[in-house]
């Protein structure tokens, strides 16, 4: 009884330890890609698409961080989706990068087809 009760409490700590990290985990990532670090690199790369970015006169209006996409790339970096004007078929996609000194770049961008669509047809 003794042991049965043993290995329970061993199995109970080790998932509650698993969870807890995992949770810590996501929450760093969250603090990544929410920084003011990070939007830059989203900021820079929306306006060289749309020189009128975050105003009323063009595509991209504004924009959120889409914490449910939020993943460590295997290869480096952190994957982000941003779904802007609150239109979840128009998004981008970064893998945020730390530098040295503490900002961030992108490996790759990536808009979604509907989004390219939106950007080609107002660049005309």
């Amino acid at each position: 009884m003794i042991i049965l009760f043993s290995i329970l409490a061993v199995i109970g700590i080790t998932i509650g330890g698993c969870s807890m990290h995992q949770y810590q985990k996501k929450q760093e990532m969250i603090a990544i890609a929410t920084s003011d670090e990070a939007k830059k690199v989203y900021e820079h790369f929306m306006k060289s698409k749309d020189p009128n970015a975050f105003t009323n006169a063009d595509v991209i209006q504004d924009y959120v961080v889409d914490e449910s996409s939020l993943d460590y790339n295997p290869m480096g970096g952190l994957m982000v989706s941003v779904v802007i004007n609150k239109d979840n078929e128009l998004n981008i996609n970064y893998n945020l990068i730390e530098n040295k000194d503490g900002s961030y770049h992108s490996a790759y961008y990536s808009t979604s087809p509907k989004l390219s669509k939106l950007l080609k047809g107002n660049n005309e």
